[in-house]
């Protein structure tokens, strides 16, 4: 079940390329054993957040596993870690098929213009 919790934290520079939506649902890192869990969520990426990050490094390539609530279908996608902080790990997907992008831009629209207005 996705839940919504609204903490926004004050950033001095935004970085990031693309629309970004607050998107909590559970992740799997295939090969890594610690719960895992989407903090935010953009089409180029998701902030997860988990307790085991310390294993990993910027750079590395991990498969995550995930059902999106507007897919039948389970996924597996690719994502580049692109930076580490004391949450979790942001990542980057990569190598992504048409099929799956569109999965992942079904999901985002739905999500993103039903969020609730503060």
């Amino acid at each position: 079940m996705v839940t919504f919790r609204r903490q926004y934290k004050p950033v001095r520079n935004e970085r990031r390329r693309d629309t970004r939506i607050e998107f909590h649902y559970p992740v799997v890192l295939l090969g890594i054993d610690d719960q895992a869990e989407i903090l935010d969520f953009s089409l180029n990426g998701f902030h997860i957040e988990m307790k085991a990050h310390h294993n990993l490094v910027v750079g590395q390539v991990v498969t995550l596993a995930l059902r999106l609530p507007t897919e039948k279908q389970t996924l597996r996608i690719r994502a580049k870690v692109v930076y580490l902080d004391d949450k979790g790990i942001g990542c980057r997907f990569v190598d992504l098929g048409p099929s799956h992008q569109e999965m992942l831009e079904r999901c985002f629209n739905v999500f993103n213009a039903t969020l609730p207005i503060d």
